[in-house]
C-alpha cells in the first residue's frame, strides 16, 4: 500500500536519474541554441542597420559604418561557425526525446500499464523495464545526449507507487501525469499562438514600415537607407519564428491535449471493482502513455546543421 497520498506525489519524487539527467541536457541545449540563434540573428541585423547610417561618423576619410557593419558580420559569422561546429540544437531535440521516453517507460512501470502490468512485485516485469530503459541509452548512446554510463533504475518511489491500490494508481496518474500533461499542453498552445501574432505582427508592421521607407527615399523626403535594416529585420523575425517552431507545436499541442481528453474520459469510466479492471486500466493507461509519447517522438526527427 502506497504511504503517500497521490494527489500530493511529484514527478520528481520518483522519475529515475536518466530522466533527470536527459531532462538537464535538454533544457541546456536550448538555453544554448537560442542564445547563440539570438546572436546570430542579432548581428546580421545590426550590420544591416548600421549600414543604413550615411554621413557623420567618419575618421579622416574613412567612414566608420562600413566596418562596424563587417565587425557586425564577423561576430555572426562566430555564432554560425559554433552552431554548425556543436550542432546545440540537435542535442537539445536528442535528450528531449530520451528523457521523454524514459519518462513514459517509468510512469508505465510505476502504474502498471502495458507492457508493464500484473502483480507489484514480479522480477519478470522490472527485468523487462529496466531492459527497456537500457535499450534506449543505448540507442541515444552516441549522440551525446546522456553521458557514458548512464543506467536504468528503479526508484523506490516506482516500487512504492507501483504496490499502491488500483484506485490510488488511477487517481494519482489521472490527476498528476494526464490532467497535468494537457494543461501544460494547453498552456504551450495559448503561448505559442501568442507568440506566433505577435511576431507575425511585427514582421508585418516592418514590411509596412520598408515600404513606405522606400518610397520616400524615391522621392528624395529621406535621405537615411532604411529600407534594407527593415527588410534584415523583418527576415530575421521569420527566421525566430521558424526557429520556435511556433504554428507546428500550436497544432501539435492541441491535438495532443484533445487526445488526452479522450483518453481522460475512458479513464473516468473504469471502475476498480470489477474482476478485470487491472487488465483493462493496464491497457487504457498504455494508450494515455502512447498518447503522450506521439508528439514527443517528433523530437529526434527535428535537426538542424546537418553536419
Amino acid at each position: 500500500m502506497v504511504r503517500r497520498d497521490p494527489t500530493r506525489v511529484d514527478e520528481a519524487d520518483f522519475l529515475p536519474e536518466p530522466f533527470q539527467t536527459a531532462d538537464q541536457a535538454s533544457l541546456s541545449g536550448q538555453r544554448m541554441t537560442l542564445r547563440w540563434y539570438r546572436g546570430l540573428i542579432l548581428m546580421l541585423v545590426a550590420a544591416a542597420a548600421v549600414g543604413a547610417v550615411t554621413g557623420p561618423g567618419k575618421l579622416g576619410k574613412t567612414d566608420l559604418a562600413p566596418l562596424v557593419s563587417v565587425a557586425a558580420f564577423a561576430v555572426a559569422g562566430f555564432f554560425w561557425s559554433r552552431l554548425r561546429r556543436h550542432n546545440p540544437q540537435a542535442g537539445w531535440y536528442e535528450a528531449r526525446a530520451v528523457a521523454e521516453s524514459v519518462k513514459t517507460l517509468a510512469w508505465k512501470y510505476t502504474v502498471r500499464a502495458r507492457p508493464f502490468g500484473g502483480p507489484a512485485d514480479s522480477a519478470e516485469v522490472d527485468q523487462e523495464y529496466l531492459g527497456q530503459v537500457t535499450d534506449l541509452l543505448e540507442a541515444f548512446q552516441d549522440s551525446g545526449a546522456i553521458p557514458h554510463g548512464a543506467a536504468a533504475e528503479i526508484t523506490d518511489g516506482m516500487r512504492e507507487l507501483r504496490a499502491a491500490t488500483l484506485t490510488d494508481r488511477r487517481l494519482l496518474y489521472m490527476q498528476l501525469r494526464v490532467q497535468g500533461q494537457r494543461t501544460w499542453y494547453l498552456a504551450k498552445a495559448d503561448a505559442c499562438e501568442s507568440q506566433s501574432v505577435s511576431w507575425g505582427l511585427g514582421t508585418a508592421a516592418l514590411m509596412i514600415v520598408g515600404g513606405a521607407a522606400a518610397v520616400a527615399e524615391a522621392l528624395g523626403a529621406l535621405s537615411v537607407q532604411i529600407f534594407g535594416a527593415c527588410s534584415a529585420a523583418a527576415a530575421a523575425m521569420i527566421a525566430w519564428t521558424q526557429l520556435k517552431q511556433l504554428r507546428p507545436l500550436v497544432s501539435a499541442y492541441q491535438l495532443a491535449a484533445k487526445e488526452l481528453d479522450v483518453v481522460y474520459g475512458k479513464l473516468s469510466t473504469l471502475d476498480p471493482n470489477e474482476p478485470d479492471a487491472e487488465a483493462g486500466w493496464a491497457r487504457l493507461a498504455g494508450d494515455a502513455e502512447d498518447a503522450v509519447a506521439r508528439e514527443h517522438t517528433s523530437w529526434r526527427a527535428r535537426r538542424a546543421f546537418p553536419r
